[in-house]
């Protein structure tokens, strides 16, 4: 309210205390009224229907104004199209924006009563209007790079309110983002342009009166051109078709265009398709430097490649799939031209891989002519059949002609072509019967014969048979002139042959008045049948119409088949609508023959030439396609370097002619000494180098490769040939003869060696002439030496050695000549004479080592048969000096668990004053025998001062010292084998004591041991666990030295006054 705050009267229902929403419904007495709802800005489109709103409590009037004026409505001019509402709004019927009465403007509302008026806030109404015509708008196609920046513009029609300008693209509207952004004027600004950004944009302006809309810009954001693949370098065999590859994506799509640098392109054999050159039968001429362009608005982008064209062979004829009968010879002919002319081998069809047959040899009984053009088989058998390949290789490259040669038992039989038909001639014309053969595995001979009724007998025809009325051309056809009555019968035509016979018969009917028959138009025979799959049970047939064609309409086929075992050909499908088809219910394992016919409504054609034979069996690519056999017996590899690393090895490396790890599973490597036989290596992978070793020096080698993909071998590749370098010799000259000359000259000869012992070029000779521990060297180009340098007086002794480029070879067997006597040569196994010096003092130096050998042997032999002293005074100092232990690391008895756990070693064993009881270990005895108690041996360290108690029974000591540690071995690493002694126990004997003499073990004591006596008490010993060793090898040396038998130990008081001492376990 305008006025200040004053004193209200409320009603009694309302409370002093009032919020908000009490107090718009309580009325004020004796105050001016309260607007209750202000008019809101309101926007409209001419004509459409508007309403300003105004609520105020305690009006009794309620009037509207606009820029001042009170605004006239319905009920003051009927005529009015504003209408105040009993609320008090003001509503507009139709919103009017003329130049003469326009609704637009500032409105308010004033409430009143008897106590005062009150003025609402001011209100607009605002008529939309939007113009149709855009101020700025972007052009109809725009451009741009990838990357770059780009700006729409748009100023949006005038309209009012001003319009809201947004983006379409593609029909949906653009959101701003990191690199799009709509400016305040409308333009559209899009940064980092991306190939997305491509499309047809619209500018659209909207306000309340409506929204209007650009005309479309299509934006194309362009990529420059770049190459998806570019073109690699080529090589390729002259002849072949080269296909350069070349992709280049881009926006636009760029333009591609092809050209040579260093000349221009093949004139009609280069065509560009889907953006590749190829090039068709390319020549050596066509090597050279292609370049591809790419080109378009965005801009060029450019590959290149070379391209090497290798004079590869030719292969002018191939070898022909053959048919043989089982020990019929077999030949295959294949010619390959090329220059240089072109190495001729042939592979044998089994899975060895290494029998490849050069020209002039022989392998089992296949043979190779000496030009290599022909394979001869002799007398083949059924394990013969197979692939044969025939390969031609030079430098420029390799080619591959392959043929299958089936052997079989037996051949197709011949078969007619066109046959003998039913004919009705009147008296006095002429009757002819065709009999066309068609016998492609062995000559066939045709014969007439006749015979009037089919009961009775025939005879054959002749020319001089029915008064030369007979006619038989070499075509096999019967010719009857001035037909008579007689004539009429049964004609019969019989075809024979090596491989089988057949007959067909027509009959002859003669009857006056019957008028001549137009012969009939037979169709032409299809092409040659070509397999095209098999399996166990069935083949796939495809064959060609003839070119001619027919003329009599509609026709369709038959396939004829035969196999080994039938006397004739049978029908497997009679009518046939296509090119192909698939002859089943065949058997397994046989060699079946094809041949097609074309037939119509008047006949059936000639036979077409016999198909290839095929065996039904798993064909050998049974999970590979057509093409991917065609993809591995492409040529893919080219064999670019041959380096020989040594005198008996070579370095290989090739290059595949494009990406082949789906292609290549492995290479064959092969080389081969020309007249001789071919070597093959198997490489798996596609690596692109291989070591070749154990060559033979000095000899020209020939290497190619072929690559392999599971059971299939590809195309050879080129050829590389390397003379591997030279070697020493490998043998001395022989037969060296010294002839005496004159007075001190003389003249040494000898022999050559071979070429195969040379290793490389002989080039001269080495002598040389020792005399007393000098040496003179010589070196001669000839055969033979003629010196005067020999000493009168002096021996000499001659040796000749053979030289190559790589050294010297052995030295021959020395020959010894005097300076004024004749030489002779000494044989293998005879004394050298030797200068005077060294004879004598090799006379007295071999006995007096004799001598020392032998006497060592014997005092060795007499010392190991020694036993110790009985007496302790009179013990060997092994015993004596406690820092001697020859227990060491080989202590061979094995202690008690009670010695592991008490720290004790085998260190401890001699030390003085110190007792230690070791047991030894049992053998394993027969389930049948008992075991005896356990033997001990105590060893005591003795000392000076004291002396034993007890001695063997079996030794007296001699007395003598003996520094033992000083001559025995080492002890072994393990124990000795176990020895079979025979049977230790006999029936009803007791013990048997080994008698061996006793002597030390490998511990430094003997095999007998004196056991301390205790004169009190009897010793007793805990049982020892038996221990067998895994190797069946016991490690007490009593028990190895006498396997069987048990130690008997006794012992008796040297001293009864002074028992020794004695350790308990």
């Amino acid at each position: 309210m305008d006025e200040g705050p004053r004193s209200l009267l409320c009603h009694p229902e309302c409370n002093l205390k009032l919020n908000v929403f009490q107090a718009r419904h309580c009325v004020v007495s004796g105050a001016p009224p309260v607007i209750k709802e202000h008019p809101s800005n309101v926007v409209a489109r001419p004509n459409d229907p508007a309403t300003l709103n105004c609520a105020a409590s305690g009006s009794s009037r309620i009037r509207w104004f606009r820029d001042g004026e009170e605004v006239v409505t319905s009920s003051q001019d009927q005529r009015s199209h504003r209408v105040l509402l009993p609320s008090g709004s003001l509503f507009f019927l139709r919103v009017t924006a003329t130049r003469r009465d326009s609704d637009a403007g500032t409105y308010w509302c004033v409430a009143s009563n008897n106590y005062g008026t009150t003025r609402s806030k001011n209100a607009t109404l605002i008529v939309a209007t939007l113009a149709y015509d855009f101020q700025q708008q972007a052009d109809s196609s725009i451009k741009v790079l990838v990357g770059e920046s780009i700006t729409l513009p748009c100023r949006p029609p005038k309209g009012t309110p001003p319009p809201e300008v947004t983006w379409l693209r593609d029909g949906h509207q653009v959101t701003n983002s990191s690199r799009i952004s709509v400016s305040q004027d409308g333009d559209l600004m899009i940064t980092q342009t991306v190939q997305q950004d491509s499309g047809q944009y619209i500018c659209r302006a909207r306000n309340a009166a409506g929204a209007r809309q650009a005309p479309p810009s299509h934006l194309t954001v362009m990529i420059k051109p770049w190459f998806e693949e570019q073109p690699s370098n080529t090589s390729v065999a002259s002849g072949a078709d080269v296909e350069l590859g070349c992709q280049a994506k881009g926006s636009p799509i760029p333009a591609v265009t092809w050209r040579r640098l260093d000349r221009g392109m093949p004139l009609g054999r280069a065509t560009i398709e889907d953006q590749r050159l190829v090039l068709q039968r390319v020549t050596v001429a066509d090597s050279g430097m292609y370049v591809c362009k790419a080109e378009s608005e965005a801009g060029v982008a450019s590959a290149r490649a070379m391209l090497t064209v290798l004079d590869a062979p030719v292969l002018t004829k191939r070898p022909q799939h053959l048919q043989v009968i089982r020990g019929n010879e077999a030949r295959m002919r294949c010619i390959v031209e090329g220059e240089p002319q072109p190495l001729m081998l042939w592979r044998l069809s089994t899975l060895d891989k290494t029998v490849v047959l050069t020209p002039g040899h022989t392998s089992s009984h296949a043979s190779v002519s000496d030009d290599g053009s022909t394979l001869l088989l002799h007398h083949p058998g059924t394990q013969d059949s197979g692939v044969y390949y025939c390969w031609g290789i030079n430098s420029g490259g390799g080619v591959s002609g392959r043929a299958e040669v089936v052997v079989v038992t037996a051949l197709p039989p011949p078969v007619v072509g066109v046959g003998p038909k039913d004919l009705t001639v009147a008296p006095g014309g002429v009757a002819r019967f065709s009999c066309e053969v068609v016998s492609e595995a062995a000559a066939a001979s045709v014969t007439w014969w006749y015979r009037s009724a089919a009961h009775l007998p025939s005879s054959q025809l002749s020319q001089h048979s029915h008064q030369s009325r007979l006619s038989l051309p070499d075509n096999g056809a019967l010719i009857i002139k001035d037909v008579q009555f007689d004539d009429a019968g049964i004609y019969s035509c019989h075809v024979t042959a090596a491989t089988g016979s057949i007959q067909q018969e027509a009959v002859l009917n003669v009857v006056e008045d019957t008028e001549p028959k137009d012969l009939p138009v037979l169709p032409p025979p299809p092409s040659k049948p070509r397999i095209l799959g098999w399996n166990q049970t069935a083949v796939h047939l495809s064959w060609l119409p003839n070119s001619q064609g027919s003329k009599t309409g509609h026709q369709w086929y038959a396939v004829e088949y035969w196999r080994q075992g039938w006397s004739e050909w049978r029908v497997a499908d009679a009518v046939i609508t296509q090119e192909s088809c698939v002859v089943g219910h065949l058997s397994p394992g046989y060699t079946y023959t094809f041949l097609v016919r074309a037939v119509n409504s008047q006949g059936t054609s000639f036979p077409s030439p016999w198909s290839d034979p095929v065996t039904t069996r798993a064909p050998p690519h049974l999970t590979l396609t057509a093409d991917q056999v065609h993809q591995v017996q492409r040529r893919l590899v080219t064999l670019t370097k041959a380096t020989a690393t040594a005198a008996d090895s070579v370095m290989l490396s090739w290059s595949f002619l494009e990406p082949m790890e789906d292609w290549v599973e492995g290479l064959l490597v092969f080389w081969m000494v020309e007249g001789d036989s071919v070597e093959v290596a198997t490489i798996l992978g596609t690596s692109s180098t291989y070591h070749l070793h154990n060559l033979h020096p000095n000899t020209p080698y020939t290497f190619f490769i072929v690559p392999f993909w599971r059971n299939i071998e590809g195309t050879p590749s080129n050829s590389y040939h390397l003379t591997t370098p030279e070697d020493v010799p490998l043998t001395a000259p022989g037969n060296v003869r010294v002839t005496r000359q004159e007075e001190g000259s003389v003249r040494i000869e000898w022999s050559g060696i071979s070429a195969e012992e040379a290793q490389g070029e002989v080039i001269g000779y080495m002598i040389t002439l020792s005399y007393n521990g000098s040496q003179v060297t010589k070196t001669v180009d000839s055969s033979y030496l003629e010196t005067r340098d020999l000493i009168p007086g002096h021996i000499y002794t001659v040796r000749v050695a053979a030289l190559t480029s790589a050294g010297a070879g052995p030295l021959s067997a020395p020959v010894v000549v005097e300076g004024q006597g004749l030489g002779r040569a000494v044989a293998a196994g005879e004394v050298l004479y030797a200068p005077p010096q060294a004879v004598w003092l090799a006379y007295l130096l071999i006995p007096l080592v004799l001598i020392l050998v032998l006497g060592t042997v014997w005092y060795l032999w007499e010392v190991r048969h020694k036993a110790p002293p009985a007496s302790p005074s009179h013990a060997p100092p092994l015993y004596q000096d406690p820092s001697v232990n020859m227990y060491s690391d080989y202590k061979v008895w094995r202690p008690s668990d009670s010695d592991k756990d008490s720290s004790l070693s085998s260190s401890r064993l001699l030390k003085q004053d110190q007792l230690v009881i070791e047991y030894a270990e049992p053998r394993m005895l027969r389930p049948n025998h008992t075991t005896e108690p356990y033997a001990t041996t105590a060893l005591l360290a003795p000392s000076p001062s004291h002396t034993s108690c007890c001695h063997s029974n079996n030794y007296q000591s001699p007395g003598v010292q003996v520094n033992w540690a000083a001559i025995l071995p080492p002890p072994p690493a393990s124990p000795p084998p176990d020895l079979d002694l025979g049977e230790p126990w006999t029936q009803g004997a007791g013990l048997r004591t080994c008698t061996r003499v006793p002597q030390y073990d490998n511990k430094g004591g003997a095999n007998h041991y004196d056991r301390p006596c205790d004169a009190v008490s009897e010793h007793s010993y805990e049982p020892y666990a038996q221990v067998v060793p895994s190797d069946r090898f016991l490690t007490h040396s009593s028990l190895q030295q006498c396997a069987d038998d048990k130690i008997r130990v006794e012992c008796h008081f040297s001293h009864p006054g002074q028992p020794p001492r004695s350790s308990m376990y």
